[in-house]
């Protein structure tokens, strides 16, 4: 009967065990040729293994099929909850807990030949915090023998800053959806009162014409009446802007026409206003909707006056230019100064100039601008250029109409100034 061999346990290879053993044997054969070549070899392994510590990306080394650990760089034992290389050639699945080892087993795959992909996350619980890891998963072979290498980065704060984005993201969302369905509800309320209020007004100033003192004041009455009504108006098509509830009706029209018609008309309201048209020689055919249009231009020319000395001329000018028809509205105000320039096409982006209280809700050129560009136009303040303010909206060209249509649409057009 043999005697038992006393066996002592095998001691875990580890990185420093390796590179002792390595110079141990360079330092015996001192007087051999390869002991330079082999020292300069150790040098650069210590190097590259320095920079692997010092990646933020944990790397954990297992061999295949067992998937037993054979090493790791420092944030790697950090995942594994070791300190040290020489706690390692365990089973993977010795340093996780059962919940963590459940979805990384589900990302390694250990009873597959080949392991999945990844990427996948896991949740980590180390040192009384829990952390987010990113895992990415490959499978390397070196000479004979297969690994699986495994690469995790801690997500933890780019999750809570993509979390706490999409959290304000919603919040702001919320707000704009109450303050729109806000502004619906309260202009719809307002709009019904104000309309039978605007009827009982003109028929007492219909009424009191003859009479001085009470036609006078029920004309005042319904001057403001107007002006609330034109607020509300803008209320509501803001409110239809957020919904994107506005519908837009194009037809082909003679552009040109059409803004002499406004002109006109707007030099009927402001007879002490000197306002100068000058327009192509050639009709100017776009497809838009008219109504649209006239809402565009008579809230350039009513922000004209409003916003320059009484009695200061307004020009507008039409020119055909880069395929678009492009219809300018400029006055002789104070200017805007460059640094407010930004909030003047936000809602209720008002500028209050020094001295000055202008009525209105700071939407007129918002609306316009949303308006302009949902019929594939621009609208745009010009660079300043001295005193005073230029706006310009332009509108894309189309054809000619055919013979058949160029009769119903003709619209007669006074000559320019």
């Amino acid at each position: 009967m043999s005697k038992p061999s006393d066996e002592t346990p095998e001691e875990p290879v580890t990185w420093e065990s390796l590179r002792d053993a390595i110079i141990g044997l360079g330092e015996r054969s001192i007087r051999k040729s390869y002991y330079g070549a082999l020292q300069e070899h150790l040098t650069e392994l210590a190097r590259f293994r320095t920079l692997l510590d010092e990646t933020q990306e944990a790397i954990i080394v297992t061999e295949l099929p067992t998937l037993r650990v054979l090493d790791a760089n420092r944030k790697g034992l950090w995942v594994l909850g070791v300190s040290s290389t020489a706690q390692l050639c365990r089973p993977l699945e010795s340093f996780f807990a059962a919940s963590e080892w459940r979805v990384l087993q589900a990302c390694v795959h250990p009873s597959e030949s080949d392991p999945g992909p990844g990427p996948g996350l896991l949740s980590l619980q180390r040192e009384g915090e829990e952390r987010l890891l990113e895992l990415s998963i490959r499978q390397d072979a070196f000479g004979q023998r297969q690994y699986l290498v495994i690469i995790a980065r801690d997500v933890t704060e780019r999750m809570r800053i993509e979390q706490a984005l999409r959290t304000a993201k919603e919040e702001a969302e919320a707000a704009a959806r109450a303050k729109a369905q806000f502004l619906g509800i309260a202009s719809h309320e307002l709009r019904t009162p104000l309309t039978s209020l605007l009827l009982l007004l003109q028929q007492g100033a219909r009424r009191t014409k003859q009479e001085a003192c009470g036609g006078e004041l029920l004309n005042r009455m319904l001057r403001l009446a107007r002006r609330l009504a034109v607020l509300v108006d803008d209320l509501l098509e803001v409110s239809r802007l957020e919904h994107d509830q506005i519908v837009m009706r194009p037809t082909h029209m003679d552009l040109r026409a059409l803004v002499a018609d406004v002109v006109a008309d707007f030099r009927t309201r402001e007879p002490d206003r000197h306002i100068s048209l000058r327009l192509p020689s050639e009709p100017a055919y776009v497809e838009a909707d008219t109504t649209r249009v006239v809402q565009v231009l008579s809230n350039l020319l009513e922000n004209a006056v409003k916003y320059s000395p009484e009695g200061a001329p307004v020009d507008v000018r039409f020119e055909l230019k880069d395929e678009s028809a492009r219809v300018s509205v400029s006055d002789q105000g104070p200017g805007i100064p460059e640094e407010q320039r930004a909030l003047l096409f936000t809602p209720f982006g008002r500028l209050r100039e020094v001295g000055q209280d202008s009525p209105g809700l700071g939407l007129g050129l918002y609306i316009s601008r949303q308006l302009t560009e949902l019929q594939g136009g621009q609208l745009r303040l010009e660079p300043a250029d001295g005193m005073g303010t230029t706006f310009t909206f332009s509108l894309p060209l189309v054809s000619r109409p055919d013979w058949r249509d160029a009769g119903q649409m003709a619209i007669s057009t006074p000559p320019s100034e």
